[in-house]
Protein backbone atom coordinates (compact mmCIF):
# COMPACT_ATOMS: atom_id res chain seq x y z
CA UNK A 1 0.00 0.00 0.00
CA UNK A 2 1.31 3.43 -0.93
CA UNK A 3 1.01 6.07 1.78
CA UNK A 4 0.86 9.03 -0.60
CA UNK A 5 -2.58 10.58 -0.41
CA UNK A 6 -3.63 8.49 2.58
CA UNK A 7 -5.02 9.85 5.84
CA UNK A 8 -4.01 8.52 9.25
CA UNK A 9 -4.99 9.08 12.87
CA UNK A 10 -2.29 8.32 15.42
CA UNK A 11 -3.61 8.44 18.99
CA UNK A 12 -0.80 9.02 21.45
CA UNK A 13 1.43 10.93 19.04
CA UNK A 14 2.77 13.73 21.23
CA UNK A 15 5.76 11.58 22.15
CA UNK A 16 7.04 8.02 22.36
CA UNK A 17 6.21 5.24 19.93
CA UNK A 18 3.10 7.03 18.72
CA UNK A 19 5.10 10.05 17.62
CA UNK A 20 7.66 7.91 15.82
CA UNK A 21 4.89 6.01 14.04
CA UNK A 22 3.24 9.27 12.97
CA UNK A 23 6.53 10.61 11.60
CA UNK A 24 7.16 7.45 9.61
CA UNK A 25 3.71 7.55 8.04
CA UNK A 26 4.21 11.20 7.12
CA UNK A 27 7.65 10.47 5.69
CA UNK A 28 5.98 7.93 3.44
CA UNK A 29 3.49 10.51 2.17
CA UNK A 30 0.50 10.28 4.53
CA UNK A 31 -1.36 13.19 6.09
CA UNK A 32 -1.69 12.66 9.83
CA UNK A 33 -4.09 13.65 12.61
CA UNK A 34 -1.86 13.89 15.70
CA UNK A 35 -3.98 13.15 18.77
CA UNK A 36 -2.95 13.27 22.43
CA UNK A 37 -3.61 15.21 25.62
CA UNK A 38 -0.39 17.26 25.82
CA UNK A 39 -0.63 20.48 23.82
CA UNK A 40 1.92 22.75 25.48
CA UNK A 41 5.41 22.34 27.01
CA UNK A 42 5.37 21.82 30.76
CA UNK A 43 1.94 20.21 30.75
CA UNK A 44 3.65 16.85 31.25
CA UNK A 45 6.81 15.78 33.05
CA UNK A 46 7.86 14.24 29.74
CA UNK A 47 8.86 16.25 26.64
CA UNK A 48 6.66 16.44 23.56
CA UNK A 49 3.35 17.98 22.46
CA UNK A 50 0.89 17.40 19.64
CA UNK A 51 1.94 20.71 18.10
CA UNK A 52 5.63 19.79 18.09
CA UNK A 53 4.86 16.53 16.32
CA UNK A 54 2.63 18.36 13.86
CA UNK A 55 5.41 20.85 13.09
CA UNK A 56 7.82 18.03 12.29
CA UNK A 57 5.26 16.47 9.95
CA UNK A 58 4.63 19.77 8.18
CA UNK A 59 8.37 20.16 7.70
CA UNK A 60 8.15 17.00 5.57
CA UNK A 61 5.59 18.69 3.34
CA UNK A 62 2.61 16.73 4.68
CA UNK A 63 -0.60 17.93 6.36
CA UNK A 64 -0.79 17.56 10.12
CA UNK A 65 -3.93 18.04 12.22
CA UNK A 66 -3.12 18.38 15.94
CA UNK A 67 -6.09 17.32 18.07
CA UNK A 68 -6.12 17.62 21.84
CA UNK A 69 -8.07 14.71 23.36
CA UNK A 70 -8.82 13.43 26.85
CA UNK A 71 -9.08 9.68 26.33
CA UNK A 72 -10.89 9.24 29.65
CA UNK A 73 -13.78 11.23 28.18
CA UNK A 74 -15.74 9.20 25.64
CA UNK A 75 -17.33 12.24 24.02
CA UNK A 76 -13.88 13.74 23.55
CA UNK A 77 -12.74 10.59 21.75
CA UNK A 78 -15.78 10.69 19.47
CA UNK A 79 -15.18 14.36 18.65
CA UNK A 80 -11.51 13.64 17.88
CA UNK A 81 -12.43 10.98 15.33
CA UNK A 82 -15.06 13.12 13.65
CA UNK A 83 -12.66 16.06 13.42
CA UNK A 84 -9.96 13.87 11.88
CA UNK A 85 -12.36 12.50 9.26
CA UNK A 86 -13.67 15.97 8.48
CA UNK A 87 -10.27 17.66 8.15
CA UNK A 88 -8.34 14.82 6.50
CA UNK A 89 -11.17 13.91 4.16
CA UNK A 90 -10.54 10.19 4.65
CA UNK A 91 -8.95 7.90 7.23
CA UNK A 92 -7.08 4.90 5.87
CA UNK A 93 -5.01 4.14 8.98
CA UNK A 94 -5.87 4.25 12.67
CA UNK A 95 -3.10 3.66 15.23
CA UNK A 96 -3.91 3.52 18.93
CA UNK A 97 -0.63 3.76 20.91
CA UNK A 98 -1.74 4.37 24.47
CA UNK A 99 -0.50 3.48 27.93
CA UNK A 100 -2.26 5.06 30.90
CA UNK A 101 0.26 6.19 33.53
CA UNK A 102 -1.86 8.19 35.94
CA UNK A 103 -2.95 7.38 39.51
CA UNK A 104 -3.18 3.63 40.06
CA UNK A 105 -0.75 2.75 37.26
CA UNK A 106 1.33 -0.24 38.42
CA UNK A 107 -0.52 -0.29 41.77
CA UNK A 108 -1.55 -3.58 43.32
CA UNK A 109 -5.24 -4.50 43.64
CA UNK A 110 -5.86 -3.32 47.21
CA UNK A 111 -4.00 -0.08 46.52
CA UNK A 112 -6.05 0.74 43.41
CA UNK A 113 -9.43 2.44 43.69
CA UNK A 114 -12.38 1.42 41.55
CA UNK A 115 -12.39 4.93 40.10
CA UNK A 116 -8.75 4.54 39.05
CA UNK A 117 -9.57 1.25 37.37
CA UNK A 118 -12.52 2.84 35.58
CA UNK A 119 -10.16 5.47 34.19
CA UNK A 120 -7.64 2.88 33.05
CA UNK A 121 -10.37 0.93 31.27
CA UNK A 122 -11.56 4.12 29.58
CA UNK A 123 -8.10 5.19 28.44
CA UNK A 124 -6.40 1.90 27.54
CA UNK A 125 -9.41 0.03 26.19
CA UNK A 126 -12.59 1.99 25.57
CA UNK A 127 -10.87 4.86 23.75
CA UNK A 128 -9.78 2.29 21.14
CA UNK A 129 -13.26 0.75 21.01
CA UNK A 130 -14.93 4.13 20.59
CA UNK A 131 -12.46 5.22 17.91
CA UNK A 132 -13.09 2.03 15.95
CA UNK A 133 -16.84 2.50 16.36
CA UNK A 134 -16.61 5.72 14.35
CA UNK A 135 -13.71 4.91 12.01
CA UNK A 136 -14.78 1.40 10.90
CA UNK A 137 -17.96 2.49 9.04
CA UNK A 138 -15.94 5.12 7.17
CA UNK A 139 -13.30 2.52 6.24
CA UNK A 140 -16.01 0.15 5.03
CA UNK A 141 -17.51 2.87 2.85
CA UNK A 142 -14.17 3.59 1.15
CA UNK A 143 -13.25 -0.07 0.64
CA UNK A 144 -10.84 -0.87 3.47
CA UNK A 145 -8.24 0.34 5.92
CA UNK A 146 -5.71 -0.61 8.56
CA UNK A 147 -6.18 -0.49 12.34
CA UNK A 148 -3.17 -1.05 14.60
CA UNK A 149 -3.77 -1.41 18.34
CA UNK A 150 -0.68 -1.33 20.56
CA UNK A 151 -1.04 -4.25 22.96
CA UNK A 152 1.35 -5.71 25.53
CA UNK A 153 2.74 -9.08 26.53
CA UNK A 154 1.48 -8.19 30.01
CA UNK A 155 -2.03 -8.85 28.68
CA UNK A 156 -1.18 -12.46 27.85
CA UNK A 157 1.63 -13.54 30.15
CA UNK A 158 2.72 -13.03 33.74
CA UNK A 159 5.27 -10.20 33.85
CA UNK A 160 6.93 -10.40 37.29
CA UNK A 161 8.89 -7.41 38.53
CA UNK A 162 12.37 -7.66 39.97
CA UNK A 163 12.80 -8.43 43.71
CA UNK A 164 11.36 -5.69 45.88
CA UNK A 165 9.15 -4.25 43.16
CA UNK A 166 5.54 -4.56 42.03
CA UNK A 167 4.95 -6.18 38.67
CA UNK A 168 2.69 -4.52 36.10
CA UNK A 169 -0.03 -3.93 38.68
CA UNK A 170 -3.68 -4.78 37.95
CA UNK A 171 -5.17 -2.23 35.55
CA UNK A 172 -2.49 -2.37 32.86
CA UNK A 173 -2.48 -6.13 32.15
CA UNK A 174 -6.26 -6.33 32.56
CA UNK A 175 -6.95 -3.62 30.00
CA UNK A 176 -4.28 -4.81 27.57
CA UNK A 177 -5.69 -8.34 27.70
CA UNK A 178 -9.11 -6.94 26.85
CA UNK A 179 -7.62 -4.86 24.03
CA UNK A 180 -6.01 -7.96 22.52
CA UNK A 181 -9.31 -9.82 22.70
CA UNK A 182 -11.14 -6.88 21.14
CA UNK A 183 -8.62 -6.82 18.28
CA UNK A 184 -9.22 -10.48 17.48
CA UNK A 185 -12.99 -10.19 17.72
CA UNK A 186 -13.13 -7.08 15.54
CA UNK A 187 -10.95 -8.78 12.93
CA UNK A 188 -13.57 -11.50 12.47
CA UNK A 189 -16.27 -8.93 11.79
CA UNK A 190 -14.48 -6.55 9.43
CA UNK A 191 -11.96 -8.61 7.44
CA UNK A 192 -14.64 -9.21 4.79
CA UNK A 193 -14.56 -5.44 4.22
CA UNK A 194 -10.79 -5.41 3.61
CA UNK A 195 -10.08 -3.83 7.00
CA UNK A 196 -6.98 -5.23 8.72
CA UNK A 197 -7.07 -5.14 12.52
CA UNK A 198 -3.62 -5.86 13.92
CA UNK A 199 -2.22 -6.02 17.44
CA UNK A 200 1.30 -4.69 17.96
CA UNK A 201 3.17 -5.77 21.09
CA UNK A 202 6.13 -3.35 21.27
CA UNK A 203 8.00 -4.99 24.13
CA UNK A 204 9.87 -2.95 26.73
CA UNK A 205 10.69 0.30 24.95
CA UNK A 206 13.08 3.08 25.97
CA UNK A 207 10.63 5.93 25.51
CA UNK A 208 10.52 9.28 27.27
CA UNK A 209 8.61 8.01 30.30
CA UNK A 210 11.25 5.35 30.92
CA UNK A 211 14.05 7.88 30.57
CA UNK A 212 12.34 10.34 32.92
CA UNK A 213 11.08 7.71 35.38
CA UNK A 214 14.14 5.52 35.83
CA UNK A 215 16.42 5.71 38.85
CA UNK A 216 19.83 4.84 37.52
CA UNK A 217 19.04 1.88 35.31
CA UNK A 218 15.96 0.86 37.29
CA UNK A 219 12.47 1.56 35.96
CA UNK A 220 9.93 0.08 38.37
CA UNK A 221 12.04 -3.06 38.65
CA UNK A 222 12.95 -3.26 34.98
CA UNK A 223 16.52 -2.77 33.78
CA UNK A 224 16.31 0.13 31.34
CA UNK A 225 19.48 -1.09 29.61
CA UNK A 226 17.37 -3.95 28.23
CA UNK A 227 14.78 -1.63 26.69
CA UNK A 228 14.45 -1.52 22.90
CA UNK A 229 14.61 1.71 20.87
CA UNK A 230 11.32 3.29 19.80
CA UNK A 231 12.41 2.58 16.21
CA UNK A 232 11.56 -1.10 16.67
CA UNK A 233 7.75 -0.77 17.07
CA UNK A 234 7.67 2.30 14.82
CA UNK A 235 9.34 0.49 11.95
CA UNK A 236 7.05 -2.50 12.50
CA UNK A 237 3.99 -0.24 12.22
CA UNK A 238 5.35 1.38 9.06
CA UNK A 239 5.89 -2.01 7.45
CA UNK A 240 2.40 -3.22 8.39
CA UNK A 241 0.89 -0.11 6.79
CA UNK A 242 2.86 -0.42 3.55
CA UNK A 243 3.30 -4.17 2.97
CA UNK A 244 1.62 -5.79 -0.08
CA UNK A 245 -1.03 -7.57 1.98
CA UNK A 246 -1.82 -6.15 5.45
CA UNK A 247 -4.76 -8.58 5.67
CA UNK A 248 -2.25 -11.40 6.16
CA UNK A 249 -1.51 -9.96 9.61
CA UNK A 250 -5.11 -9.16 10.57
CA UNK A 251 -6.19 -10.77 13.83
CA UNK A 252 -2.59 -11.41 14.86
CA UNK A 253 -0.68 -9.90 17.76
CA UNK A 254 2.69 -9.00 16.27
CA UNK A 255 5.77 -9.03 18.53
CA UNK A 256 7.82 -6.09 17.29
CA UNK A 257 11.24 -7.40 18.36
CA UNK A 258 10.75 -10.67 16.48
CA UNK A 259 9.07 -9.01 13.51
CA UNK A 260 11.88 -6.58 12.71
CA UNK A 261 14.39 -9.42 12.70
CA UNK A 262 12.25 -11.74 10.60
CA UNK A 263 11.71 -9.00 7.99
CA UNK A 264 15.24 -7.57 8.11
CA UNK A 265 13.98 -4.22 9.37
CA UNK A 266 16.50 -3.96 12.22
CA UNK A 267 19.09 -2.63 12.51
CA UNK A 268 17.56 0.16 10.45
CA UNK A 269 19.33 0.82 7.18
Amino acid sequence: MRLAGKGAIVIGASRGMGKQMALRLARGGADVAVAARTERPGQSAEPGTIHQTAEEIRAMGRRAIPIRVDLADGKDVDAMCRQAIRELGRVDILIHSIQYRGPGYLSMFEDTTVEQLDTQVAVNLMSAVRACKIIVPQMKAQGGGIIILVTSAAGEFEMPGMPGHASTGLGYPMTKAALTRFMRSLDKEVRQHNIAVIGLDPGFIFSEHVEVGRVGNDYHGWDSRLALPMDVPAETARYLCTCPDPMWYSGKNIRAADFVQEHCLWPLR
